[in-house]
């Protein structure tokens, strides 16, 4: 009677607990080739997402399930959320938690919903070591980040005791630990013989010196990597790989007659001579004797570009079929070379595409809308390029057919202005202009391609007066392009506490200083390159809103190793910018404006909400970027008054 009893409260527990999970993995126990479902019950006990949210999407936030997107989309059915995939060959571990909107699922402050790849009943190998890799999104400010990475790290070792990545991965770990510089060299050390050791097992297989050359990168001794190279060219210098790495060297010499000698006698020496290893050499080659315009060396050196079907062979191709047209060398050949290409265009390489000894190639995920995309501007490229090379071989009617086909196929940047060239060398610059106005249009900001419209409409029109009437429709287009573009990228997130700002005399910045106001807010440091770029144009807006009392420029010395000290000593050595200077005491600004990285600008509204959020150097678009956005909130106060 025991043993039911405990039977039954075992059976209601475990329904208990079911019930209690709303995000559940199947299988629990992943193997690669499954199919994978997670589920989501909006009703469960721990539920975030609550019932009647119109979309659920898993986020990932480490994976090697390469051939998935980072955030996918889930499929209601009835009550449940669900989204199925297959465990791919490489997959070995992922991250993930669930997101609607504002709403986040996740099982814990600071942790992410896992999945396991098994073998059997361990898990594959790396499986343990990306999960430690996983600890850096998932608890980035925690005190046992290292701790737990080791613990990982050290069962990856347990299972896979030949794994170099997880040895290397751990003694890294340790020495982040270590409490004296002793114990850190120690480390460091064996972490040295391990690297070493690798090394020795194949140096001149190029995969391997991968391994080396990631194992001192791991341990932050980038600057071994040449020596490492220097070594593998003397130990074994008529290795193919060797060849590589001279190639790159003569790639340096100055003096063209000198390199091309040296590359040519390269090409005799090694295990494999002119072939395996030699890619490189030919590519220098093709490339040097086609721009000299010699049509037998750049097709010989040509042919041996694409001995290895890849999934670069498509491309390697059509940067064949470019060069010549460029050149404006055997037009018959570049034909070839671009139909060559063209048969495979559906093959086109998009997004990430990896290389693992073990897996070969591994293609990332590419939602189709990019891909065809993509593969319809090279095809237009293709076609153009020999619309031009037609044109070379008079045959003019093909010429024609031809880019008007690529016009067709797609709007792409390449394809259009080879077009627009064929109408150019047929005198129909009226055909060419309206071709690159059609790129002008996509992008205002093409210099290269307004000053080749430029050319060819003055042909037809001769009026510079018409045609800085159509420069002026161009920079109106650009703006209300730019000013719908950045209305859909309004956040509408609560603004950031910034108690911890003083201006340059130390006094803090309060809060109803900036009420009702558009706060543009600046994060950078005097060390910051990038961030003395950006100055110049961020003035100009500056100078433009600096007596308009709705808005306020602050401009933070953010910087770790500055001082209040540093920031009045630029003040003092800039005089050119007259924006005010504010310094930052508040070491977690980063986190609460949402930047990791400088110069960051944010943009506060009226309502103390932020808008808008441009992080890293964005160069000269900055200033009408910046503008437009500043134009946006003072329209929407104008409107609600």
């Amino acid at each position: 009677m025991r043993k039911i009893i405990l039977c039954f409260l075992f059976s209601v527990l475990a329904f208990l607990q079911a019930w209690a999970q709303s995000v559940s993995v199947i299988p629990e126990k992943i193997k690669r080739g499954d199919t994978v479902t997670i589920r989501y019950d909006p009703t469960g006990a721990d539920a975030k997402i609550k019932p009647g949210s119109l979309s659920v999407t898993i986020v990932f936030t480490y994976s090697t399930f390469y051939d998935l997107p980072w955030k996918m989309p889930m499929v209601k059915q009835g009550e449940i959320w669900t989204a199925s995939f297959v465990a791919g060959r490489f997959a070995t571990f992922a991250t993930f938690y669930l997101q609607s909107g504002d709403q986040v699922q996740k099982p814990g402050p600071d942790q992410h919903y896992a999945l396991e790849v098994f073998e059997g009943a361990k898990r594959v190998k790396s499986s343990l070591l990306h999960e430690s890799y996983s600890l850096s999104a998932q608890i980035p400010k925690s005190p046992d980040l290292q701790k737990q990475k080791a613990a990982l790290l050290e069962e990856e070792l347990k299972n896979n005791p030949s794994n170099y990545e997880a040895k290397v991965a751990l003694l890294n770990t340790r020495m982040i630990m270590a409490k004296s510089a002793e114990e850190k060299l120690k480390f460091r050390e064996q972490a040295r013989k391990i690297i070493a050791a690798k090394l020795e097992e194949n140096p001149t297989l190029p995969g391997n010196v991968n391994l080396v050359t990631m194992g001192y990168l791991m341990i932050g001794e980038k600057s071994r990597l040449d020596s490492v190279r220097s070594v593998i060219m003397q130990r074994f210098p008529q290795a193919d790989i060797s060849k590589d790495l001279r190639a790159s060297i003569i790639a340096k010499e100055p003096d063209a007659a000198v390199r091309i000698a040296k590359l040519e006698a390269l090409l005799k020496t090694g295990n494999h001579p002119d072939g395996e290893g030699s890619e490189t050499i030919h590519k220098m080659l093709f490339e040097y004797y086609a721009a000299q315009r010699d049509s037998v060396r750049a097709l010989l050196h040509a042919s041996k570009l694409n001995a290895k079907v890849t999934p670069y062979t498509p491309q390697t191709l059509k940067d064949i079929a470019t060069m010549l047209t460029a050149s404006k060398i055997a037009p018959s050949a570049a034909i070839g070379y671009a139909n060559r290409s063209l048969k495979i265009v559906q093959q086109w390489p998009v997004g990430i595409i990896r290389y693992f000894p073990e897996f070969g190639y591994i293609p990332s995920f590419v939602p189709d809308s990019v891909r065809s995309r993509t593969v319809a501007e090279a095809k237009s490229d293709l076609l153009s390029l020999k619309a031009l090379n037609f044109l070379k071989l008079k045959q003019v009617d093909s010429a024609k057919k031809l880019a008007d086909e690529a016009i067709r196929t797609s709007d792409g940047r390449d394809g259009l202005i080879n077009s627009a060239e064929v109408s150019v060398q047929l005198g129909e610059n009226r055909k060419a202009f309206d071709i690159l106005w059609r790129l002008l249009v996509k992008n205002p900001t093409d210099s290269l391609v307004l000053k080749s419209a430029k050319l060819n409409f003055l042909k037809y029109n001769g009026s510079e007066e018409d045609f800085r009437s159509k420069v002026a429709e161009l920079e109106a287009l650009e703006i209300n392009q730019l000013t719908a573009k950045t209305r859909l990228l309004m956040m509408n997130r609560p603004g950031p506490e910034l108690s911890g700002l003083v201006d340059l005399e130390g006094k803090p910045v309060s809060a109803e200083m900036m009420k009702g106001k558009i706060v543009i807010l600046d994060f950078w440091a005097t060390w910051c390159v990038p961030c003395m770029q950006e100055m110049p144009y961020f003035h100009k807006v500056f100078e433009k809103y600096r007596n308009n009392r709705d808005v306020m420029f602050m401009v933070v010395n953010s910087g770790s190793n500055n001082t209040i000290e540093d920031a009045r000593k630029w003040v003092k050595q800039n005089p050119q910018y007259q924006f005010p200077v504010y310094f930052n005491n508040d070491k977690n600004i980063g986190e609460k404006v949402g930047f990791n990285v400088i110069p960051t600008i944010a943009v506060i509204d009226q309502q103390g909400k932020m808008q808008f959020r441009t992080i890293g150097f964005e160069g000269e678009i900055l200033q009408k970027k910046l503008d437009v956005e500043i134009s946006i909130l003072l329209k929407r106060q104008i409107k609600t008054e």
